[in-house]
């Protein structure tokens, strides 16, 4: 057995350890008796863990988590991380596992980030203060809604991360984005509504847009639904921006920071935020992209399905299981896909299922 977990932060980041303690699952507690038979030293930094987790896991708040009260669940993270860890969250990321959320409040799409650390960058006001940074992660296969301290709506995609600081709606209203939302803005002139999204900035006074800009993007896509947008490139000090009219798309290529303006149906980018993905003459990978997204699941193009990279595919789905959506893949390309079962180490086993793409 391969020794994975040795600090607190090990167990408290595995999804199989607090399985074990959320759910009291057999399986897992066959697997961690023997893991902690073979490595005993192990066992005070599990039970540190495990405390952490239950207390999370008691917090009396869950009133629909899919609007988030920013400011109480904050202070109960606090109070329980510094009850066990003897510390506040001062440059640690406390990053509560799912299985909390889908055990205990299954309404709750949400894995909260806590982070209090100083930056050193233009969008701190007072360089003699360090704002503390309030965030959240919406995992794999989930989506979740909150409201922002100034009534700003925001619609969460999957694999998304949004931070924004204590600061919010008095000196700035900047948010940090990291994968795809949608945003209904409260109007306020006085203080722009400005999103960073993986080397885009996206200025607003008050409108609905959807930006879409993940880690492993080559580009950041904006949609403007309502009112107006000025987009540009982070660190640009030029002052060029480009305004954006209701119904255009814009793509910031990251590489050469060229942008493309196209026109959209908007309703068919934000299908996602009522459970539906609506996909127009969308490259092969690009789809795969978004269903491993989605459904939480490993699918790989193998063999000559290369040739096939940029097929595109138009289909909309919203209650389709993954294998009746490969299916249709199979049926409007020359494409057949398998199964094969994997564990969590890469060896054989039932853990997981990973979905092979193939040309036929």
């Amino acid at each position: 057995m391969q020794r994975k977990y040795t600090d607190i932060d090990d167990f408290l980041f595995s999804e199989n350890y607090n399985e074990y303690v959320i759910k009291e699952s057999v399986r897992q507690q066959k697997k961690w008796k023997a893991y902690f038979k073979e490595f005993p030293d192990t066992k005070y930094a599990a039970t540190q863990a495990r405390k952490i987790i239950l207390g999370l896991d008691s917090m009396e708040d869950y009133t629909s988590l899919k609007e988030i009260p920013d400011v109480k669940l904050h202070n109960q993270f606090e109070d329980t991380w510094s009850k066990y860890r003897g510390e506040k969250s001062k440059t640690v990321l406390l990053k509560t596992s799912k299985v909390i959320y889908r055990s205990v409040a299954a309404a709750a799409a949400v894995v909260f980030l806590m982070i209090s650390f100083t930056l050193v960058n233009n969008y701190i006001s007072n360089k003699n203060t360090a704002p503390e940074y309030f965030g959240i992660y919406v995992p794999t296969a989930e989506q979740s809604r909150l409201t922002l301290p100034d009534g700003t709506k925001v619609w969460v995609n999957s694999e998304t991360e949004i931070k924004y600081s204590n600061q919010f709606n008095t000196k700035e209203r900047d948010i940090i984005l990291l994968g795809e939302a949608y945003f209904e803005v409260a109007h306020n002139e006085k203080l722009p509504f400005n999103v960073i999204a993986n080397g885009a900035k996206i200025k607003v006074t008050g409108t609905k847009f959807n930006v879409k800009g993940y880690g492993d993007d080559d580009s950041v896509e904006t949609v403007l639904l309502e009112g107006r947008v000025e987009l540009s490139r982070v660190g640009d000090k030029s002052g060029n921006s480009i305004e954006l009219e209701p119904g255009d798309k814009a793509t910031l290529n990251l590489e050469d920071s060229k942008v493309l303006i196209s026109r959209e149906d908007v309703l068919d980018v934000i299908a996602w935020k009522d459970g539906k993905m609506v996909f127009r003459n969308i490259p092969l990978h690009e789809v795969c992209k978004t269903l491993q997204r989605h459904f939480d699941a490993d699918i790989v193009l193998a063999g000559d399905a290369e040739n096939l990279y940029n097929h595109p595919f138009t289909f909309t789905i919203e209650n389709e299981t993954l294998p009746m959506i490969l299916e249709y893949l199979c049926k409007a390309a020359p494409l057949m896909y398998n199964t094969k079962y994997i564990d969590e180490d890469g060896q054989n086993g039932i853990e997981k299922i990973e979905y092979i793409v193939s040309a036929r």
